[in-house]
């Protein structure tokens, strides 16, 4: 497996050409963890404020902050599951190769939304309806995480010699997370109601509440 290079891009390039790279750089090499997470922060964090220009305002500082920080939060509660889960269909690698695993998906997802940016900004300064942009947004969402959890399927399976059964079950409990998380940090699109959290509700519900609106 090729070497990790050095550089503010080097790991965009290693997730997009090379994973095996950071692969190898997860296992030998100190810091690799903090690189990926820096990666996906940064990445959701331009996402955010592509998201935020829809409704402007305040939300230029709360919706990057919340899709960084709430994505990360994401896979820090699936990693437990995540590691359950492989250990049980035998897989042998340590807790932090499956950090490892989880955060190079999550990150490729990052990437990938970050790639279907200028469309989202284009369609938000072309539109007023919320349901529209709320819909294409999580389909870019969809998109971007059946590539990234494929990502962490391939690594576990690399590190293992051997497919891991079971991970696609556990990939549709990261994919409900998620959705439950978007909703708890709302509003991301619409106007700003402070960086707290609002009322509890269902993700579902409140998307038929959205379009029945």
């Amino acid at each position: 497996m090729p070497a990790l290079a050095v550089g503010p891009l080097a790991v965009v390039e290693a997730l997009l050409k090379s994973p095996a790279s950071v692969l190898r750089a997860i296992r030998e090499e100190r810091g690799a963890l903090l690189r990926l997470s820096a990666t996906l922060f940064v990445s959701l964090a331009i996402v955010g404020l592509g998201v935020a220009s829809f409704s402007g305002g305040l939300q230029f500082l709360f919706v990057p902050l919340k899709l960084a920080f709430g994505v990360f939060a994401c896979a820090v509660i699936c990693l437990p599951s995540l590691h359950v889960f492989s250990c049980l269909a035998g897989a042998t690698q340590s807790l932090k190769e499956t950090c490892g695993a989880l955060l190079m998906g999550v990150a490729l997802t990052g990437l990938l939304l970050l790639g279907f940016a200028p469309i989202a900004w284009l369609f938000s300064q072309a539109t007023r309806s919320v349901a529209f942009m709320g819909a294409l947004h999580l389909g870019f969402l969809s998109l971007s995480c059946t590539l990234g959890l494929g990502l962490v399927q391939r690594t576990l399976a690399a590190m293992n010699s051997a497919p891991i059964r079971g991970l696609r079950l556990w990939s549709v409990l990261f994919v409900l997370v998620v959705l439950q998380m978007s909703t708890t940090l709302r509003p991301l699109l619409g106007e700003a109601r402070g960086f707290g959290f609002q009322d509890r509700l269902f993700f579902f519900a409140h998307w038929l509440s959205v379009i029945n609106a």
